[in-house]
């Protein structure tokens, strides 16, 4: 009879001290905004350019050997934008920071120090992330210029 009271009091003292525990440390649930959720899903670097569309008279070598890296801060948000590889593109500084908006199947990318392109819209899957933009170009070689559509797909590394 002792063994079984000593046992209760042990039960009861591990069952209080394990439910006092548990309302200390509570869960937070935070809902994250459209921008987080869509921030987290472009966040990585980004590399291979494929299905690449240019206008009629400008090569797809225009992306060259495309490597982007998106970054985001503690909270989520966009953080740093870094982009290798593509000088045509992005300029030789390749480096700034980013904002998003709208969802993974359709949101739109704001550069800040970057240049040329500051703006393009992308769709992200698990592996793939297709960049979208309306660019002027010029042909150094023969002077020629125009205005058109680019779209390229790069693969998560």
């Amino acid at each position: 009879m002792k063994l079984n009271v000593k046992l209760f009091l042990m039960l009861l003292i591990a069952g209080i001290t394990g439910a006092a525990s548990c309302t200390k440390d509570k869960l937070k649930h935070e809902v994250l905004s459209p921008e987080q959720l869509v921030s987290g899903r472009i966040a990585g670097t980004w590399t291979n350019p494929g299905n690449i569309v240019t206008p009629g008279n400008v090569p797809p070598e225009v992306f060259g050997a495309m490597r982007l890296v998106f970054t985001t801060d503690a909270e989520g948000k966009p953080s740093k934008f870094l982009a290798e590889g593509c000088p045509i593109v992005f300029g030789t500084a390749g480096a700034g920071s980013w904002t998003v908006t709208g969802a993974q199947d359709s949101a739109m990318v704001n550069i800040v120090g970057v240049e040329p392109l500051d703006e393009f819209s992308v769709k992200v899957t698990g592996s793939t992330l297709t960049l979208s933009f309306y660019m002027g170009w010029e042909n150094t070689d023969t002077k020629e210029t125009g205005k058109g559509d680019f779209k390229v797909t790069l693969t998560r590394q």
